[in-house]
């Protein structure tokens, strides 16, 4: 509606403001024909005569302005619509249904290059490029669909393998911190300093620190992703409290965040029974355990699932060695 009635307002100003002008030139009072000729320029003027008051046209003026100020009020606010409607729909694409097949297609069109190159980077470790074929770098970092450019926490990151993977796909306006525990540091650490020391120093955009699993010290919506690849057990296995670990993730993260757990299977109903002997943990606790802390689930994975895994052996057994079953779950942060 509001193109035609700012056509009429702007031939409406043609025709009446040189008559203003005109009027508040001279002396005298003036008053309309109701008659109009063109300019040499165009526009249309009304005749003005003697005779009738001025406050005619004042009145008429008002109306103008008027009209003017509705066909702004409308022009602003149907843009505002567009402007609205145009965000919520790229917000909706590129946000929305996250863990979907929907959503993963339209993150990989988005961002599949960006995932590639992150693999493939000729600086990347031998032994990481070894570990690849087991952990299918590709269709994880698709399927978390965490954007270049966000600040993000590796939960157990050890040598660094994912946490490297994140910081080469966040680039140079993201942020990738690697959270080790002191039981790890003591036991396995002796050579991840000169690692974690060259990721840095490759990437710009990395960080490593020493805190335990349910006491990491982020601050309330400062990140915008966590992944926990492999290690949620080891939160049991050390004795950490996972109920304070979930709840400070869930805190940590903004609204929207993203929550990546991926581990290996231990039988269903088995609890926490196999995590020590084994290094498995039950997915449906997993997911009790996440969704108490108020996440949603997104969807899952199934790339990694092994229906000939008995679920019986050590993941380190070289029986089942880089081939257990292993869930990969997204949660989000409402």
């Amino acid at each position: 509606m509001f193109p035609v009635c700012s056509s009429f307002v702007k031939r409406f100003f043609q025709s009446l403001f040189p008559a203003i002008l005109l009027a508040a030139s001279r002396p005298h009072r003036a008053y309309f024909t109701g008659h109009s000729r063109r300019n040499s320029a165009g526009c249309g003027i009304i005749q003005i005569n003697r005779g009738k008051q001025m406050k005619h046209l004042i009145l008429l003026a008002g109306i103008a302005f008027s009209l003017a100020a509705c066909s702004a009020e409308q022009a602003e606010e149907h843009a505002g619509e567009m402007s609205s409607e145009h965000g919520t729909e790229m917000s909706n694409e590129h946000t929305s249904e996250h863990g979907t097949a929907d959503h993963a297609a339209i993150y990989a069109e988005h961002h599949g290059a960006e995932i590639a190159a992150a693999v493939a980077a000729t600086d990347r470790p031998e032994a990481d490029v070894d570990r690849d074929a087991a952990r299918h770098p590709v269709e994880v970092l698709t399927f978390s669909q965490i954007e270049p450019g966000s600040t993000v926490l590796d939960i157990g990151a050890g040598g660094g393998y994912f946490t490297r993977l994140l910081a080469n796909l966040m680039g140079p306006d993201g942020h990738v911190t690697g959270q080790n525990p002191q039981d790890w540091v003591d036991r396995f650490g002796g050579g991840w300093p000169p690692v974690h020391g060259q990721l840095i120093e490759d990437r710009g955009n990395a960080d490593f620190i020493v805190a335990e699993f349910d006491n990491m010290g982020f601050a309330p919506g400062s990140l915008d992703a966590v992944t926990t690849m492999q290690v949620y057990h080891d939160a049991a296995i050390i004795h950490d409290d996972r109920t304070a670990m979930n709840a400070a993730i869930f805190d940590a993260l903004r609204s929207g965040g993203l929550y990546l757990v991926s581990d290996h299977s231990a039988l269903v109903g088995s609890g926490v029974e196999t995590i020590n002997s084994l290094h498995r943990i039950d997915e449906a606790l997993v997911m009790e355990e996440v969704l108490a802390a108020g996440f949603t689930f997104e969807g899952e994975l199934d790339l990694m699932r092994n229906a000939e895994d008995a679920r019986d052996l050590n993941i380190y057994d070289p029986a089942i060695r880089g081939q257990t079953d292993r869930f990969t779950y997204l949660f989000r942060k409402p």
